[in-house]
């Protein structure tokens, strides 16, 4: 979706120049023309020379694609640098990357917790791979009796029994 004002209604009673439009286009040469940002409420097609497009919504082109190869059990951070004009809710921001193939798995947080999406790794710049947190030198390793047991609670295998609703009886 683009946004253009009519610089020339042509022979049409429906455009106004000088207003903005929400313009969806259609093929090559021409626009399907709506005053709401919904393709199916447009009020026609019409040609490309009817409007000039509002310079804030042409698009940067797409990052040309660059064979790189990540491996996909380590966690990475990079900058999105680029996503289609449908995902302009998505912010230009660092996020942390699981990799799949040709596509990685965007988060917000380290954890991989909170999922913004799946994205080709040529729109993300600057990748690195995140160190595992490394183990702190203070911990105590002597084994008390007391942690043994709570070791052992912990670990039981537990049984389960199979209850059945209906205990059908042959007489």
């Amino acid at each position: 979706m683009l946004q253009g004002i009519c610089v020339d209604p042509g022979q049409t009673a429906v455009l106004t120049k000088g207003t903005s439009y929400y313009l969806f286009p259609n093929g090559s040469n021409h626009y399907y023309v709506s005053n709401f940002p919904n393709q199916g409420a447009h009020k026609g097609c019409y040609s490309k020379e009817y409007f000039q497009l509002d310079e804030q919504e042409i698009w940067p082109e797409e990052p040309e694609l660059r064979d790189i190869q990540l491996d996909p059990n380590k966690i990475y951070r990079a900058s999105l640098i680029w996503r289609r004009s449908g995902y302009r809710g998505t912010a230009l921001k660092e996020y942390f990357l699981k990799t799949k193939k040709t596509h990685a798995y965007f988060y917000h947080d380290e954890d991989l917790q909170k999922l913004c999406g799946c994205f080709p790794f040529h729109w993300f710049a600057g990748v690195e791979e995140v160190e595992p947190d490394k183990v702190d030198g203070d911990i105590n390793l002597d084994f008390t009796e007391a942690n043994l047991f709570l070791e052992e609670s912990v670990h039981k295998e537990k049984v389960f029994e199979q209850m059945s609703l209906f205990d059908l009886k042959e007489d």
